[in-house]
């Protein structure tokens, strides 16, 4: 794994993991964990993918089993369109990985931000 696929989400995992077992932070031991993180995070996100996958072909096909008789022609040759783009989307395409630019610690940042603020407003709504 080169270090463009290293993002700093995996540095601040593997500040956590040193700080959860009692070694020192350094530089060193953070980039030596590092890639483990983001081999972890790369590895949910393909299991996620997959999974999702797996879900949109099964609701696929219930829905074909259901009613696809109800439907005319052209309706039908859209729907194997559609499986077979779903079918053949590999977690790369669909993860985007190969064009994703790694976030930085700001972003990260402010995302959590954003969600603070979203989960404020619903927690205020519904009080």
């Amino acid at each position: 794994m080169n270090s463009a696929q290293i993002w700093d989400v995996d540095r601040i995992v593997a500040v956590r993991i040193l700080a959860a077992i009692g070694v020192e932070a350094s530089k060193e031991n953070v980039e030596a964990i590092a890639p483990h993180a983001a081999a972890h995070r790369l590895d949910s996100a393909y299991w996620a993918a997959k999974r999702v996958q797996i879900a949109n072909l099964e609701r696929l096909a219930e829905q074909l089993r259901s009613d696809y008789r109800a439907h005319e022609t052209a309706w039908y040759d859209g729907f194997q369109e559609a499986e077979a783009c779903v079918a053949t989307t590999t977690a790369d395409e669909a993860l985007g990985v190969a064009t994703t630019t790694p976030q930085t610690v700001a972003e990260i940042v402010r995302s959590q931000i954003r969600r603070a603020k979203v989960k404020k407003a619903l927690y205020l709504e519904r009080s």
